[in-house]
């Protein structure tokens, strides 16, 4: 997902000044670009035990805080921390972590976590149930880190998760914090409360911030307690050393409550920018590192290679590619006539056959999602565009500025395709606008002067759940605020940027530019998703969650283009590797290094 040195927001830090600060890139969407850099750093081949080093590349990583959405966040859930509960194999399911045990109450209400009682940090110390509710007090506090959303930066609970009073709280609506569903019992029990039955919860609890902190480390040391040799960490790993944008050392948290179980005695991970040249994998091909993300014109040479197609490996549907509308002073995509009409010409068939690993994304909610169907898709239809773009006043195209596609990642390919398929179908003016990642950033928060209209590019993954599809990858909120005419997100923002406004006066004015100006549909997806959230049946609670998501590609605010592999590149002596559709990708307890 992307990143800054090794501190959260300071408190009074808005978003947009920590995204500046941080040259947060798009990667942090949905998953890191990991792509490998050229010989950078060496060849550790052992780690000083004698045991063999692995070698993987990420992207840069600027904070190593679970609770600020950024790229560290995802290499932490891989294995540095260590929450309540893991992912089993597949992602379907979980497996028990630093809970042996849990108890759930008949109104599936209350979990009730039973803490194993040789879990430490690896500095020696226990760790209990009360570290978890000073982390999820400070999760759920506004001053903490940046303002809640989706987005680099911000806050990163999954309002979906469903903790009772936590949105509350972490609005500032809420302040007795004896009304959040956190209670620590003794040191091994934890007991979390909903606010609604959620069959989802255990598995969101694997999402990033839901991991332990140490509390008493990140209180006496504010500044400095992610940057070793002061970092601790729960996990099967912990890091001894960290250089920005160079690498991340891991060495085995010897007081793991299951040490024997960690086979590797040496991570190296490099910390290299995404980049789009011919280079990309020179260091995995000369043998410099062991396990690397690969882009789709190096997917394409490894599978027409004998030897290199046999380390390649896929993991299929794993994230979305999408196009969001970018504000604008000019009117003509306010006009959903418009957005649709470009949405039923993107010609996603053909674009899914640009580079290996795509299928059509007909719809924001992918296909993994247990109980999706097909009508929730979109049907694409060319000669129904141009009629919807002649009864929005532009026939042919005429008088339609030239559409922009924002770009801020090094691949245009998919967008330079999205942009030939609207001037061939439509005949109409199109471009990628292609800039600097944090030009990018910064950009597609802006309305756009004169006659620039477009949608900003995009990628996301995230849990193949309900909740998660349609209550927190584009959630209700995010729907009324891309829906908001510009005038209005202008007021918006100065309310978001505001550090004098107490946290419940913030809320409550940004609720009631929300109520007032946001479109009837987007606030009509918020009140379906509500009462899904609330519905005890299954069934019907997958209906209305259906309503939400079909209501919201209907808005064509957020177009869905195409469903995205993911492709890795890995040497045959790493064994182990468990590949899961999620934006950490795969654990690094499960591996170790063989010849």
């Amino acid at each position: 997902m992307a990143h800054r040195a090794s501190s959260v927001p300071p408190v009074g830090q808005t978003r947009r000044d920590f995204l500046r600060l941080s040259g947060l890139t798009l990667a942090a969407l949905g998953g890191s670009w990991s792509l490998t850099g050229c010989g950078l750093f060496g060849d550790d081949s052992k780690a000083a035990d004698g045991q063999s080093t692995l070698k993987i590349d990420y992207v840069p990583v600027e904070v190593l805080d679970p609770q600020v959405i950024t790229n560290g966040m995802w290499i932490l859930s891989r294995g540095i921390s260590e929450g309540l509960v893991t992912q089993n194999e597949k992602g379907d399911g979980v497996l028990p972590a630093v809970a042996s045990e849990w108890k759930v109450s008949d109104d599936h209400l209350t979990y009730t976590f039973t803490l194993r009682d040789n879990a430490q940090w690896s500095d020696g110390k226990p760790v209990v149930a009360q570290d978890f509710e000073r982390t999820y007090k400070r999760l759920f506090t506004p001053a903490a880190t940046s303002a809640g959303g989706t987005t680099l930066g911000a806050n990163s609970y999954q309002v979906s998760t469903g903790i009772k009073g936590g949105k509350d709280f972490l609005a500032g609506v809420l302040t007795d914090w004896s009304k959040v569903g956190v209670k620590a019992n003794g040191d091994h029990e934890l007991v979390l409360t909903l606010s609604n039955p959620n069959p989802d919860f255990l598995l969101a609890l694997t999402h990033p911030a839901m991991l332990p902190l140490p509390m008493d480390l990140v209180e006496s040391k504010p500044k400095d307690w992610q940057n070793p040799p002061n970092y601790v960490s729960n996990g099967p790993y912990t890091v001894t050393e960290w250089v920005p944008n160079s690498k991340l050392i891991l060495v085995p948290n010897e007081k793991y409550w299951d040490r024997g179980n960690v086979k590797i005695g040496r991570i190296q991970v490099n910390l290299v920018e995404p980049s789009a040249a011919a280079t990309a994998t020179v260091a995995y091909e000369n043998g410099e590192t062991d396990l690397v993300q690969l882009a789709g014109p190096d997917v394409l040479r490894f599978q027409k290679d004998a030897n290199l197609s046999k380390e390649l490996e896929q993991t299929e549907n794993y994230s979305i590619l999408y196009l969001a509308k970018l504000r604008s002073q000019h009117a003509a995509m306010e006009d959903v006539r418009v957005r649709k009409a470009l949405s039923l010409a993107l010609d996603r068939k053909t674009l899914a056959g640009v580079q290996p690993g795509q299928e059509p994304g007909v719809s924001l909610v992918t296909s993994r999602t247990g109980g999706w169907d097909a009508s929730l898709g979109i049907k694409e239809d060319v000669a129904e565009a141009k009629r919807l773009l002649a009864e929005a006043g532009y026939p042919n195209g005429q008088g339609l500025p030239p559409v922009r596609i924002l770009v801020g990642v090094p691949d245009t390919t998919l967008a330079d395709a999205m942009v030939d398929s609207w001037t061939k179908q439509l005949g109409i003016k199109a471009s990628v606008d292609h800039v600097e990642a944090g030009v990018y950033t910064e950009r597609r928060w802006q309305v756009q002067k004169g006659n620039y209209i477009g949608f900003y590019y995009g990628t996301f993954a995230g849990l193949p759940t309900w909740p998660t599809m349609v209550g927190s990858l584009w959630s209700p909120k995010n729907v009324q605020e891309i829906s908001l005419p510009s005038d209005q997100w202008q007021k918006y923002q100065s309310v978001q940027e505001d550090k004098k406004l107490k946290p419940a006066d913030k809320t409550a004015q940004l609720d009631a530019i929300l109520a007032g100006h946001a479109s009837k549909p987007a606030r009509d997806i918020g009140a379906l998703v509500d009462k899904a959230n609330t519905e005890r049946d299954d069934a019907k609670r997958m209906e209305l969650y259906k309503q939400a998501a079909k209501l919201r590609e209907e808005q064509y605010l957020y177009l869905p283009v195409l469903w995205l592999s993911l492709f890795h590149a890995v040497k045959p002596k790493v064994h182990g590797l468990q590949l899961r559709a999620y934006p950490d990708y795969f654990y690094l307890k499960s591996l170790s290094v063989g010849s």
